[in-house]
């Protein structure tokens, strides 16, 4: 990728009790806190691969949560998520990355940890012949949204009205790109870590040197 494409994340702060609550039970809320924090470590990581270093973080906290990240990152640049609601919160950041001189954008959250990096490039390369690219996920979301600069701001009608946190997320952005009349690619399919389930796949596809895998089995051998 060159030096015009950017890839950001968003997070939450790693506060316990507040953070991953479908993981607690199995997990203890400081647990799921430090898991928050090594699977965030990992998308961080996707994301310096494919983006030749270009990538900010984007931290949905007040502004000690966001100094706390700018030391825990500081290769990196660190912002605030300004909005009300989700998507408000992602039409400023991508408002804000094309006002910086960047040409093509794409957001990733920060619950795919094991996301193949090959997806993540997929969503970056059809910006390429495409207003809008999406990564769906397995709940009816999806983990990463790409957009292109000469469809801005007629793409920020995705965000528009979407019922977030459901499984029609997907569809509904969809449907709002319709109704604007983007061209939209959607790619490869991939899974959130949420609920206890979704540790099982974590398990199997964590790579050994991962900081959710390492995490991952430290808290389970903690607890044995």
């Amino acid at each position: 990728m060159d030096r015009n494409t950017l890839v950001g994340v968003f997070a939450k702060p790693a506060s316990p009790g507040a953070v991953k609550t479908r993981l607690i039970p199995p997990l203890t809320p400081q647990q799921a806190a430090e898991l928050h924090l090594a699977m965030l470590a990992d998308v961080i990581a996707t994301a310096r691969a494919v983006s030749e270093g270009q990538v900010e973080l984007w931290i949905a906290g007040a502004a000690t949560d966001i100094e706390r990240f700018r030391a825990l990152y500081s290769d990196i640049v660190v912002r605030a998520q300004e909005g009300d609601e989700l998507g408000a919160r992602l039409a400023r950041a991508f408002a804000s990355s094309f006002a910086n001189g960047y040409e093509r954008v794409a957001i990733v959250g920060s619950d795919h940890p094991t996301l193949p990096a090959e997806y993540l490039i997929g969503v970056l390369c059809r910006l390429e012949d495409h207003d809008v690219c999406l990564g769906p996920s397995r709940d009816g979301g999806y983990y990463a949204v790409g957009v292109r600069r000469s469809s801005w701001p007629r793409a920020a009608e995705i965000f528009r009205a979407i019922p977030w946190s459901t499984a029609s997320v997907l569809q509904e952005t969809l449907e709002r790109a319709r109704e604007a009349c983007l061209d939209v690619w959607v790619g490869h399919e991939w899974y959130d870590v949420d609920g206890p389930d979704d540790l099982e796949l974590l398990r199997v596809d964590a790579r050994e040197d991962s900081a959710a895998g390492t995490c991952l089995r430290r808290l389970e051998g903690n607890a044995s």
